[in-house]
């Protein structure tokens, strides 16, 4: 690989009740993914560990504070048509405190798992993480790389 590629550290939180995920749709004036579907997350700044930022950027965007949460999804991504390399964290918590609130990322809201893997605009490789998580024994963590074009489809997976 090209010393010219940069690596980001980035952590999402799957948070789950009563069949349910919170979701952040992410507001139609911000210039990367406008209205996608996303996890709250978000990267990890230098002075913290994955979990730490996974946290923080939850209560940042949502006003929900995770307790407990447990890792769940190790996966890689390359985006080189960007020239740059994502290593994420994901995380599931079923506990939690506080109460939701909009963040200049967007809006949260409560959606049937099932609902959110069908919509178009959830971001592709949440698609196969959230089976994943759903799908884990207990505290088994998974590791996983993805390529992606300049579409945001993944090109290659394993």
């Amino acid at each position: 690989m090209s010393k010219d590629y940069e690596f980001v550290s980035t952590t999402n939180m799957l948070i789950v009740k009563d069949g349910k995920g919170l979701f952040l749709k992410r507001s139609e004036k911000l210039e990367n993914f406008p209205g996608w579907l996303m996890l709250p997350g978000g990267k990890q700044e230098v002075d913290e560990t994955p979990l730490q930022a996974a946290i923080r950027e939850t209560w940042e965007e949502t006003g929900i504070k995770v307790i407990n949460p447990k890792l769940k999804v190790i996966a890689t991504h390359n985006h080189f048509y960007r020239n740059r390399v994502y290593l994420v964290y994901i995380f599931q918590a079923v506990e939690f405190l506080g109460k939701l609130k909009e963040s200049d990322e967007g809006n949260t809201l409560w959606l049937s798992l099932n609902e959110a893997l069908k919509d178009p605009k959830l971001y592709p490789d949440l698609k196969r993480y959230i089976k994943l998580v759903l799908e884990a024994e207990n505290d088994q963590v998974i590791f996983t790389y993805h390529k992606f074009n300049k579409d945001l489809e993944i090109i290659e997976e394993v």
